[in-house]
């Protein structure tokens, strides 16, 4: 079995175990709120959360790191559900209990049920996890540090939407544990004390639920595993892993692109059948291929040489598959002539008609990726300092991004500082406030 397949076993497993971790964390909470002491529940869901927050630095550390959008919710469920019951444990202190509640209805002794906290807080984090999608931070931060979905081979395909299916799949349950344990609460419970039916209700089932849970994610993921066997024997990765070089070709104030291919015969995969860079190239599996190596390879494939050709950036951490490095070839007008020849269904289009397309979903992922990065990248080196400071006085001003300056840039498309910046910067909301917080939060 190659490394590999043994990686992207691990990381199937490990979108398991991350289920298993934060279900059964929440069934803790709950199962041992029956017993412990409410004064003691936000020091146990504040445990919890100590938990989550070094699985998801241990995570961080690794180079294939696996989707830690579950954790993370549960680190963000785990702190709230801490809060609100310190809140309440507060208001049912004795010397302020008369003050805001009547002796006759409350009962001191059980100042909240933690289904009651848990259920709903966990179905809000998960709906606004859902609601911000690929822009939550974690997947932000994922997305900087280790590529977009469409770099990071099938694990980050899998990741991306195994993610949103966990987020969903638990904010569903627990929408409706929270539903139906808060109508009971109104309609049939009494404050007296908990008995049968209220410890079934309350304790039991909700339990029961994220128990029948793991077993089903268990047979979801044993289903990928199978789906995952079949892909790899039906595909180039059976091979080993490789490389990717991929150019980027700019003439004049025009972008190079090979137009989908319109012959059905001559389609191989009609996911990947769109527009796309004239030139990419595999190679055997490397960790780094030098400007004058990439220079050779491109040579052999378009049989002349493009004496303006420059290192972009490489995706070589959180792909199992492959290696991927991108170039970017600035042409003279008879380069251009020369790969009208060697390639005459090359196409050279305007950044305007390529936003165009890249918005219509019309270009290959990949390439929409490439020139998503250099944009972002060079407009926030145009705009703001390392500090994230603007350049310009004038508030929110935005440089010209034209093509035919891009070989004029000093910009490292490999540094995720820009994008970083690009997000946090002095026009975002609080700047100050929110650095200051960064400065002293952040490892």
């Amino acid at each position: 079995m190659s490394e590999q397949i043994k990686i992207t076993i691990k990381g199937i497993y490990l979108l398991w175990l991350n289920w298993v971790i934060v279900a059964g964390g929440i069934s803790l909470l709950v199962f041992i709120s029956l017993w412990l002491n409410p004064v003691l529940m936000p020091l146990l869901a504040f445990a919890l959360q100590g938990v989550f927050y070094m699985m998801y630095l241990t995570n961080r550390k690794r180079r294939l790191p696996v989707c830690f959008l579950l954790p993370h919710l549960g680190m963000r469920i785990m702190f709230y559900c801490g809060v609100i019951m310190l809140a309440l444990n507060f208001m049912y202190s004795r010397w302020l209990f008369h003050h805001i509640f009547n002796p006759e209805t409350s009962n001191t002794e059980i100042p909240f049920i933690t289904t009651l906290i848990v259920a709903p807080v966990t179905a809000i984090c998960c709906l606004y996890a859902i609601y911000r999608g690929s822009h939550y931070p974690i997947c932000l931060e994922c997305k900087i540090k280790y590529g977009t979905p469409a770099e990071r081979g099938f694990l980050g395909k899998l990741f991306t939407q195994e993610g949103t299916v966990q987020a969903r799949f638990l904010g569903v349950i627990t929408a409706g544990i929270a539903i139906v344990a808060w109508i009971y609460y109104f309609l049939i419970y009494v404050n007296v004390n908990l008995n049968l039916p209220d410890r079934f209700v309350f304790f039991v089932a909700p339990i029961a639920i994220f128990v029948c849970s793991i077993a089903y994610m268990a047979l979801r993921y044993i289903g990928l595993w199978n789906y995952y066997s079949t892909y790899i024997g039906s595909s180039s990765l059976k091979n080993g892993p490789y490389s990717l070089l991929r150019f980027i070709m700019i003439w004049d104030n025009y972008i190079a692109v090979i137009p989908p291919e319109s012959d059905p015969d001559k389609i191989t995969d009609f996911a990947q059948n769109r527009f796309d860079t004239p030139e990419s190239i595999y190679i055997s599996a490397r960790n780094n291929v030098s400007v004058a190596e990439a220079q050779s390879y491109l040579v052999n494939k378009i049989n002349f040489r493009i004496n303006d050709l420059r290192f972009m950036y490489s995706i070589t951490a959180g792909n199992a598959d492959y290696n991927i490095f991108n170039y970017l070839c600035f042409l003279t007008d008879e380069e251009k002539e020369k790969l009208l020849k060697e390639k005459p269904n090359v196409e050279f289009i305007t950044i305007h008609q390529l936003h165009n397309l890249i918005n219509t979903k019309k270009c290959n992922p990949l390439f929409s990726s490439e020139i998503i990065r250099l944009h972002t990248a060079a407009m926030a080196w145009k705009t703001y300092d390392k500090n994230g400071r603007r350049k310009y006085k004038i508030k929110h001003y935005t440089p010209t991004f034209r093509l035919c300056d891009i070989h004029k840039w000093d910009v490292d498309y490999n540094d995720p500082m820009w994008f970083r910046i690009h997000l946090f910067n002095q026009d975002s909301f609080l700047y100050k406030i929110r650095r200051f917080w960064h400065k002293y939060t952040d490892d």
